[in-house]
């Protein structure tokens, strides 16, 4: 009986290994880390309870909250924006997360451009879809007033960017959330959380 359990505990941690690699990059430098307390608080929620609406860091942070997901394609189909929408006491923020490292320039119009060891290219302006969460989150939460902030990687310098939206680095999304300034009851946050999983089509 000792042998079979000791045999059950290894295929166990087999596995769970397996999908502990298998995730970790999904969430190496992603805003994941700046959401979860941990890696081992994401991969259980990641993999095991399949539910990243909520994290234990955000909720020592800020209190009650949820946490809502989407993101754009471009015309190539790459994924160009990923958006992670805060519900908290303090207000709605959605972040409009785009990879990118080195000096980013653009504004409210035309394309935007990113220089790296001298060479620069061009890539598609997130306040397009920006302004496509806007209409999105119009239809999910009504008049419900929400923040909006593109968020690059740490190793970004932002100097160049003009646009009127807040443009932060991932290290400060935390600190952009606590200072939204709004007020939301917690039974608000549950019913804009229960809006955009009907929207979804989540059950």
């Amino acid at each position: 009986m000792t042998e079979l359990l000791v045999a059950l505990c290894a295929v166990f941690l087999v596995v769970m290994g397996g999908k502990a690699a298998m995730a970790w990059p999904t969430y190496k430098g992603s805003i994941y880390q700046q959401l979860f307390s941990s890696y081992l608080e994401y991969f259980w929620k990641y993999s095991v309870s399949r539910d990243l609406s909520a994290s234990g860091y955000l909720n020592a942070e800020l209190g009650h909250h949820r946490l809502l997901y989407n993101s754009y394609r471009d015309a190539k189909g790459r994924e160009a924006a990923q958006f992670v929408t805060v519900l908290t006491g303090h207000g709605v923020a959605s972040l409009c997360v785009v990879a990118g490292m080195g000096a980013i320039s653009g504004g409210d119009t035309g394309t935007w451009h990113v220089e790296r060891e001298g060479k620069a290219s061009a890539f598609p302006s997130p306040v397009t879809y920006v302004r496509r969460q806007q209409k999105f989150l119009a239809k999910v939460l009504g008049k419900m007033d929400v923040t909006f902030a593109i968020v690059f990687d740490d190793a970004a310098n932002l100097d160049g960017v003009t646009c009127s939206q807040a443009a932060i680095h991932k290290s400060e999304a935390v600190d952009f959330l606590r200072g939204l300034g709004g007020t939301l009851t917690d039974q608000q946050i549950d019913d804009a959380f229960e809006a955009y999983k009907r929207q979804a089509g989540i059950a």
